[in-house]
């Protein structure tokens, strides 16, 4: 699950058991995740999906 709202997609892809990649547009300071990756655009959350493959 790639997302940039924390509750929503990375909360939501986590309890639905997938790998997750927040795209933190830094809207969310200081609050915990479980994210497996974070990364700030969406062409470094393409780079880890090709990476995965």
């Amino acid at each position: 699950m790639v997302g940039d709202h924390l509750v929503a997609d990375i909360g939501g892809g986590r309890a639905a058991g997938l790998r997750t990649v927040w795209i933190d547009r830094g809207t969310w300071p200081g609050q915990e995740h479980e994210a497996d990756h974070v990364v700030t655009d969406v062409l470094q959350a393409m780079e880890i999906l090709h990476a995965v493959q």
